[in-house]
């Protein structure tokens, strides 16, 4: 071997030592950067003529475990639908209310105040009791049913948000890709752009999970997990449309937005090709969890109107006339219309500040004159229609008022915590995952051996380059 291949030998490993060291240093001031991926550097023998001519840098890959990090993004996805569903649930349950307060403390009022009067129906102070408990009930359930209806229109904004991040997310993901597929033909590095997607990638799988596939040019295809491709050549648009007020006769397709790609509906709930995230956790919340609850509610209310509104509670009603508590005024005449909840009423009958007066609540809503103002019959016939086992729908059982107030509150509460379950489950399985992710990223302990591996192969060479040199002075010297 000839000095000068010697020479250039020895150079070409000081050449590769430096990028080895620029490689580690970049590692180790990295370990802690999210959706960082570490460096390895990827060395391959020199030759010229056949002849071997030193060492050349092959290329810097980016160590990534493909199934690790689908992992890290699906437990992602499953902690912040579970996120949703618990703000859900508590807020419903806190406007409910737990056993003793809320609803629940509304009725026990207005028990209590039917029974003072029915002890002194001659006292007008006590019936107006009456009419303040009972309104007090009415409004309290109507303001369970404007919290359903708030939360619906939460969730709605919720929908426009993530679909607007997710329609600006594949569009930057897809100039990245143009821009890592130009900067590899021109021989440039693009680990850095590389990256930033997948640092996005993964925060667009919060929304919605995502799979990317790889190709040649570097590029990148993402698919939902169920099947829906989301970016190829070009991004798909979503489409979705924020209602600004919703009330509870709205449905998809019915003053709802429903869900577009590229123009087309698809199925937006836990089967559909969205599954799995924020995005369908905020769709399955507005459309099928809060329409349940409002369901139960307007049973709920349907109940308390037709126990009241029955001829046996109060003999002097005339078919088609409305009790004690009405829908908006009206009597029940069929099945209510969604939102009961939220329109039931006290009669105006018994409201002196209405028109009515306090006595027809002892002697009758429809009678024309006072009775004997000791008689509690009346007031009697109320407190059982309260305590009547009556069925809130065909199948279901026949039980009290009360009963059936609790049956849906506890509803509620197995809901809630249910909720809160899955919750701190994804959390876990997220924490795990995510622990998993960092001890497979940056060692920095091998990267310090492996810049002591670098320090010895750079000093070798530098001895190379520092005896090549004294022999070309010694044969100038001569």
């Amino acid at each position: 071997m000839s000095i000068s291949t010697a020479l250039s030998n020895a150079a070409s490993g000081l050449t590769a030592s430096a990028r080895a060291v620029q490689v580690v240093s970049s590692n180790v001031a990295n370990a802690l950067t999210e959706g960082y991926a570490a460096r390895q550097i990827d060395l391959t023998a020199a030759s010229l003529g056949g002849v071997g001519s030193g060492v050349r840098v092959a290329s810097v890959t980016r160590l990534v475990d493909p199934a690790m990090l689908g992992l890290s993004r699906d437990a992602g996805s499953r902690a912040q639908a579970g996120e949703a569903g618990v703000t859900f649930w508590q807020r419903l349950e806190a406007s409910i209310g737990a056993p003793g307060e809320g609803l629940s403390k509304a009725l026990s009022g207005f028990e209590t105040a039917l029974i003072a009067a029915s002890e002194r129906p001659d006292l007008d102070s006590r019936l107006a009791a009456v009419v303040t408990a009972a309104t007090s009930f009415a409004d309290k359930l109507g303001s369970v049913e404007q919290t359903v209806q708030a939360l619906r229109a939460s969730a709605d904004v919720d929908i426009a948000s993530d679909v607007s991040a997710l329609n600006t997310g594949l569009q930057r993901i897809d100039k990245l890709n143009d821009q890592i597929v130009r900067q590899r033909a021109a021989g440039q590095s693009t680990l850095g752009l590389e990256d930033d997607r997948q640092a996005l990638i993964t925060t667009l799988s919060e929304v919605v999970p995502m799979r990317e596939y790889a190709r040649a040019d570097g590029r990148v295809t993402l698919f939902t997990t169920g099947g829906q491709l989301l970016l190829d050549i070009n991004p798909q648009e979503i489409g979705f449309t924020q209602n600004h007020a919703i009330d509870p006769s709205m449905r998809i397709g019915s003053g709802l937005s429903g869900l577009t790609i590229g123009g087309r509906a698809v199925d937006p709930g836990p089967d559909g090709p969205m599954r799995g995230g924020r995005l369908a956790a905020s769709f399955a919340l507005r459309d099928t969890e809060a329409v349940s609850v409002q369901a139960q509610l307007d049973a709920l209310a349907e109940d308390l109107v037709a126990r009241f509104q029955d001829p046996g509670t109060d003999p002097t009603l005339a078919p088609g006339d409305a009790g004690v508590f009405t829908d908006d005024g009206l009597a029940l005449g069929g099945p209510a219309a969604p939102g009961l909840a939220g329109r039931l009423t006290v009669n105006d009958a018994i409201l002196p500040g209405s028109g009515g007066a306090l006595w027809h609540l002892r002697d009758g809503l429809g009678a024309t004159t006072p009775g004997p103002v000791g008689d509690a019959a009346q007031i009697q016939n109320l407190l059982s229609a309260l305590d009547r086992p009556q069925a809130v729908a065909p199948g279901s059982p026949r039980q009290d008022f009360s009963s059936t107030l609790t049956e849906t509150m506890t509803r509620v509460s197995i809901q809630r915590q249910a909720a809160e379950d899955i919750a701190t489950q994804s959390a876990a399985h997220l924490g795990e995952v995510t622990q998993q992710m960092l001890a497979n990223g940056v060692d920095t302990d091998a990267e310090m051996q492996r810049l002591l591996a670098v320090e010895q192969a750079y000093a070798a060479n530098a001895r190379v380059i520092e005896t090549a040199d004294a022999m070309l002075r010694r044969l100038l010297e001569i």
